[in-house]
């Protein structure tokens, strides 16, 4: 599963538009491979457990390929473009992003699969807290990082009033159906009292 990732680390160029690493760190192309292939795990039971089986192995290869990536960086600081240094250490990142993904979702489908009062709510909030998110960080960040005062204060005040933000906002929208299904969320049926 990781050899396309790899293979779009090591050949798109990241001074061209396809192989830029603005965007996270990884090719554009690899977006789509992650996006892919969580569909397809997802909707295959099959390939779900052996996600699960495998995630020590996952979990083992992630690390072995940062601490590759970490010595070829160390040996060679950081290489230009299009050098065999360079390819090393985007195929060492690539391969061991991929592990790691798969190692995170195995041990979640092995440690995290159980039902607790409020999953259910929690699990509907996921959609509409991350459509918010980023407006509201911005908007309250925009107004805070003006303010004279240390950087983990601002950190910290920015954290807190957004998460307070994001929960007061949901809270409203999940009372109204039709803001419930611009934020992907489930239409409540009402009930009608009857005379």
């Amino acid at each position: 599963l990781a050899m396309p990732i790899v293979l779009f680390m090591v050949s798109l160029d990241p001074r061209t538009a396809m192989g830029m690493r603005h965007l996270g760190g990884w090719p554009l192309l690899n977006y789509l491979v992650f996006f892919v292939y969580g569909f397809v795990v997802i909707s295959h039971a099959g390939l779900w457990l052996r996600v699960i089986g495998q995630r020590w192995i996952s979990l083992c290869l992630g690390i072995a390929s940062f601490a590759t990536m970490y010595v070829i960086w160390r040996a060679h600081g950081n290489p230009a473009a299009g050098t065999v240094a360079q390819m090393q250490i985007s195929g060492a990142f690539g391969f061991g992003g991929g592990c790691w993904v798969l190692a995170i979702c195995g041990f979640g489908g092995k440690h995290l699969n159980f039902g607790r009062p409020g999953l259910q709510r929690a699990n509907e909030a996921v959609l509409p807290f991350y459509v918010l998110h980023q407006t509201v960080l911005i908007v309250v960040g925009y107004f805070v990082v003006q303010q004279p005062m240390p950087d983990f204060l601002k950190w910290l005040i920015i954290g807190l009033a957004s998460f307070v933000a994001i929960i007061g906002l949901y809270e409203f929208i999940r009372r109204v159906n039709w803001l419930r299904f611009l934020f992907g969320m489930k239409r409540v049926q009402t009930t009608q009292s009857t005379p």
